[in-house]
């Protein structure tokens, strides 16, 4: 059984950069798996040991709790429950993943799968295959070259794809870390100007920040001294290199007009402020889960605008901090917490892993203030499959 448990989570790592699908099946095996597999008391006292997955387990809890006093419909308090459920993938996993062969298959099966992401978008782009594959794909390039995925959830995983590359590159003294380092310029490339997803990109701006700086540290700050002084002065001239999407946000914000005009960055604004309207009435507990959606159409009725239909604001910690209140926010801060300090303490025995996790949770941290990733399927469940299975490394010992 323990065999047919490793398979499943190696699968669900590879099909996280597949269609939807492909993860949804390997979640529903893993369920069954693990219920059948028995040994509850091992696997409770893994859970129980490991206090990331606990804070996660409190997180689900208020939700469970947000969910019956809830002041939207059963049907849509319901739903938004569901789809909080593959939290528990998390101390699943943890619970079962006792080898870090089985950590280093995981997450060789994700990259794989991503790798195969990556280039059937330059295959897209070069014309060898066709846009239209009959895979969940568009028929054209208008949101860019993808496959399986919509723009945000191929950026947002190629962002990651990046990051892990980039690590490699740093922390492998072989010839094989050039390698690393094409294959995470590459996919630099692709999120930047073949896909335009800007959540991915901005994802991907913040690593490149980030990585030098944690490696290199003050070293690394001289030479971003340099490099904005000379994109300041070159600004006109790089202006070119940046993606379309990305330099045309502001654009976007000063034309959305709420009763006439709507443009994508300007509705996120306008979901924003009006969710902070409503969480203004009830900051302590929020109004429950799944809420928004009724709470939001009745703000939406005495305004000027042809937003009413909103059932998330494309932003998890408003969405979490209007649902939960400041309790349920506290809590989900807490999670990321928890899963950064455990990756400090994964780092010292394991390297790969800690850096990985630090990936996984900066990855979802910053695209949660563009988007409700745990609502969706991909994103929402890449979190939580990597995070449970690089988080399985955590021991007391090591603690």
């Amino acid at each position: 059984m323990q065999k047919l448990i490793n398979a499943v989570i190696i699968f669900a790592c590879f099909s996280l950069a597949m269609p939807t699908a492909w993860v949804s099946i390997a979640s529903a095996i893993l369920l069954f798996s693990w219920i059948i597999s028995g040994k509850y008391s091992e696997k409770f006292k893994l859970i129980y040991k490991n206090p990331a997955a606990i804070s996660v387990l409190i997180l689900f809890s208020f939700y469970c709790i947000g969910a019956v006093y809830s002041s939207g419909t059963i049907k849509e308090s319901g739903t938004f429950l569901l789809k909080y459920t593959k939290l528990l993938i998390i101390p699943m996993v943890i619970s079962v993943v006792t080898t870090k062969k089985i950590r280093h298959y995981g997450m060789n099966a994700f990259l794989f799968g991503a790798l195969i992401l990556l280039g059937i978008s330059y295959f897209k782009w070069l014309g060898i295959i066709p846009m239209n594959l009959g895979l969940h794909d568009m028929p054209d390039n208008s949101q860019g070259f993808l496959a399986f995925k919509n723009r945000i959830a191929h950026n947002i995983l190629m962002s990651f794809l990046m990051f892990v590359f980039f690590c490699k590159a740093h922390l492998e003294k072989t010839l094989w870390r050039w390698v690393w380092f094409f294959i995470a310029l590459l996919s630099l490339i692709d999120l930047m100007y073949l896909v335009g997803g800007r959540s991915g990109q901005i994802i991907a701006l913040c690593f490149v920040l980030f990585l030098p700086l944690y490696f290199y540290g003050k070293e690394a700050f001289k030479y971003f001294v340099i490099a904005v002084i000379s994109i300041f002065l070159l600004h006109k001239q790089l202006e070119p290199l940046m993606p379309g999407r990305l330099i045309k946000t502001g654009q976007e914000v000063s034309e959305h007009k709420s009763d006439e005009h709507l443009t994508s960055a300007g509705i996120r604004l306008e979901m924003y402020k009006n969710t902070l309207l409503l969480i203004k009435e009830s900051p302590l507990i929020g109004y429950g889960t799944g809420a928004l959606r009724s709470e939001y159409n009745k703000l939406a009725n005495t305004q000027d605008t042809l937003l009413k239909d909103v059932p998330n604001p494309h932003n998890q910690y408003l969405l979490t901090f209007f649902e939960l209140g400041i309790v349920g926010l506290a809590a989900f801060l807490f999670m990321f917490y928890r899963f950064w300090q455990h990756s400090n303490v994964i780092g010292r025995s394991d390297k790969h892993a800690g850096m990985f996790l630090k990936g996984v949770v900066l990855t979802i941290a910053i695209g949660s203030m563009f988007n409700s990733l745990l609502l969706d399927a991909t994103e929402g469940k890449f979190f939580c499959v990597l995070t449970g299975l690089l988080l399985s490394a955590y021991t007391k010992k090591n603690g």
